[in-house]
């Protein structure tokens, strides 16, 4: 299993968690609405923004995701440090790659926005 790259670095901004949605609804008729649980477990869904330092990490990182984005890899949760599996929604087309450069600094940094996926209680 592939591992999430060390230099594409998760900010702290930006970082939300979902749940994904474990109940079927059904309205009727009569504006009842019936809720039941359709499933045991369901995926949490991160929303992730990655740091990449530079224009050869963009490069780099957009071979890691061709190759392993759709796949399984191991990622470590930010919220207590935890490999955990996961994928990109989407694969590497679901990453959305923008520049950051900053005020007074010439290097172009670039942000890698994606959502993540997973079981949270798969651990590796």
């Amino acid at each position: 299993m592939a591992t999430w790259p060390a230099y594409a670095k998760v900010r702290a901004d930006d970082y939300a968690v979902r749940e994904a949605p474990t109940a079927r609804r059904t309205n009727f008729e009569d504006g009842a609405v019936r809720q039941a649980r359709a499933f045991g477990s369901a995926f949490t869904q991160r929303r992730v923004v990655a740091l990449l330092d530079s224009d050869a990490d963009r490069i780099r990182f957009r071979g890691w995701a061709a190759l392993n984005a759709h796949a399984w890899f191991s990622w470590a949760d930010p919220d207590d440090g935890t490999l955990r599996r996961a994928r990109v929604v989407g694969g590497a087309g679901g990453i959305d790659y923008r520049a950051a450069v900053r005020r007074g600094d010439r290097t172009r940094r670039w942000e890698a926005r994606l959502v993540l996926e997973g079981l949270w209680s798969d651990e590796v």
